[in-house]
């Protein structure tokens, strides 16, 4: 048996006592159920972020989640040449390095005060604009907030289609709309809207 389906059946049995379903249990940790059903059958391994994510919901250390598939994948561990320690190294490094790195990241862009930063920006913009198109073009940056806190959230999910694409564009359209007048033919980027959402789920559900 090989690690990807040792590590598949406990993920199974993991869901199953916790009586959830594969859409479930995608939902809680920001994947496609295709992505579980991949796991749990053996055919692919969660990435480093995703098994610190099963392990914290499972409340459980990420070397209880993965022991089995280590111990078992092998017959004789009294025999693993240096390659293979060097492997196993490796494979329980993830822990406390990337993974952690890059959730401590978005934790402190979620916390920044962005809001209030636009609103800085905004009044900087109004008070030393040389006219008043600081004021009636700068109240655009607002809009940037729910975009802001969405991109977070698509690097948190890895999910494209939690990006306020529509409001991104909305923005857009507004900016250089009032700077330089380009109200036509800007206007074709809402046509994209639904060609982004189409293509965000298709990348979303390979994931």
């Amino acid at each position: 048996m090989t690690n990807a389906e040792i590590l598949g059946n406990k993920l199974y049995e993991l869901r199953r006592q916790a009586g959830l379903s594969q859409e479930e249990f995608a939902n809680k940790i920001g994947v496609s159920r295709q992505a579980v059903s991949k796991w749990e059958r053996g055919e692919a391994l969660p990435d480093t972020d995703n098994l610190i994510t099963i392990a914290r919901m499972y409340k459980i250390s990420l070397d209880e989640l993965i022991a089995n598939e280590v111990d078992q994948s092998t017959d004789d561990t009294e025999q693993k040449n240096c390659e293979d320690d060097d492997e196993e190294k490796i494979y329980y490094s993830y822990d406390g390095n990337t993974a952690d790195k890059k959730r401590r990241v978005l934790r402190v862009l979620h916390a920044l005060p962005y809001p209030i930063i636009v609103t800085i920006a905004f009044l900087l913009w109004g008070f030393f604009a040389k006219d008043a198109s600081g004021w009636s073009v700068g109240w655009t940056l607002f809009i940037t907030i729910p975009v802001y806190y969405s991109v977070i959230d698509c690097f948190r999910t890895k999910r494209l289609s939690n990006f306020c694409y529509p409001v991104f564009i909305a923005f857009l359209y507004c900016l250089f709309g009032m700077l330089w007048g380009l109200w036509h033919p800007l206007w074709i980027m809402f046509i994209t809207i639904p060609v982004y959402y189409v293509i965000a789920d298709v990348i979303d559900k390979k994931s």
